[in-house]
């Protein structure tokens, strides 16, 4: 699979974004440094990207001011800015309403995109993101900035570490590379800074379209203290704590992060069970996770019900399609078209 890289205009300025894949939207919100070829010949970035490409239209983009987007910033980092690109990648790729995928600062200008345009947005994934960064002391935010600013090498490699922090050696200096050749110092320093001030309390309580939070536990550049955060804030709005400790969705257990997509992105229950159904609107709830390979408990945390519900859910689903086993309620339902 390839991507295709292509190019739109925000006020004279181009922003690089790349397809790959066909079906529903999924989007990928402006995360803080990118580069879109870099990123496509990394193995484990690729493989992550290309395993939601078998079933979605994936699209990403590089922030005006890194990749291959205009390399100089038009002024002042800004959160509007960010909502602007967000919209005009949008447009570019059709417009129809989208799965926004955003990756930790991603979701601050995500977030404020479903805010106002909730016609365009039909749920949201936030990955290691944060409502805002008020746990970093300003004068550790302003040293933060000034380092990056004055020396981007050593600054590059020690994010890397926070990034990886049992990334190799090898590993280490790749992501440092990669950082650097996304974008020059004072770009970077001016995204950090925007990322660590802005503040999404506001905005998050207006959010309307469905939301899944995945917060890995380890997670040492945004505690999962502010995912959870993040997603008390959200009103429709599920958190699952993941293992791990990377920051970065491609590295770490795959199988549990990718378990967690599938039962949120594909599971979305219909307002009121089907006519032709004979299962209520919450087994068929039920039923999708199933499907999507979540065990009672993990669907009980999910849909925040005790394992014992889950449990007496899943006989009702087995007796009222007359199946004995999970996978074969799953095959069966599928089949007759009630997932």
């Amino acid at each position: 699979m390839e991507q295709d890289i292509r190019f739109c205009e925000l006020d004279g300025s181009r922003i690089a974004y790349a397809s790959a894949g066909d079906g529903p939207l999924l989007l990928f919100g402006g995360r803080w440094v990118t580069h879109l070829e870099d990123e496509w010949h990394d193995a484990p970035s690729r493989a992550f990207f290309e395993s939601l490409a078998e079933r979605y239209r994936v699209v990403r983009y590089d922030r005006i001011g890194t990749g291959l987007s205009e390399r100089t910033l038009p002024g002042r980092a800004s959160a509007e800015l960010d909502i602007r690109s967000l919209a005009a990648v949008h447009a570019a790729v059709g417009g129809e309403p989208a799965l926004l995928f955003a990756c930790s600062c991603a979701g601050l200008a995500s977030a404020a995109y479903a805010a106002h345009r909730p016609d365009r947005v039909r749920k949201l994934v936030f990955f290691g993101g944060y409502a805002a960064r008020d746990d970093v002391p300003e004068v550790t935010r302003r040293s933060l900035v000034d380092f990056m600013r004055t020396n981007w090498t050593l600054a590059a490699q020690m994010l890397a570490g926070l990034l990886l922090p049992h990334g190799s050696g090898d590993e280490i200096a790749a992501l440092s590379r990669y950082q650097r050749r996304s974008a020059d110092a004072d770009v970077a320093a001016a995204f950090l800074e925007l990322d660590l001030s802005t503040d999404a309390r506001a905005v998050l309580p207006q959010v309307a379209a469905p939301a899944l939070v995945l917060h890995r536990r380890g997670d040492r550049t945004v505690p999962i203290g502010r995912g959870r955060e993040l997603a008390s804030l959200l009103p429709n709005a599920r958190f699952v704590a993941l293992g791990g400790d990377s920051h970065l969705p491609h590295m770490d257990d795959q199988r549990e992060l990718q378990r967690a997509l599938a039962a949120f992105l594909a599971g979305a229950p219909p307002p009121e069970a089907s006519a032709i159904s004979p299962l209520t609107a919450r087994e068929s709830e039920v039923l999708r996770l199933m499907a999507a390979g979540l065990t009672n408990r993990e669907i009980a945390a999910s849909l925040v019900l005790s394992e014992h519900t889950v449990h007496r859910h899943v006989a009702n689903i087995l007796r009222k399609l007359g199946q004995s086993t999970r996978a074969a309620a799953a095959a069966h339902a599928t089949r007759a078209g009630l997932i």
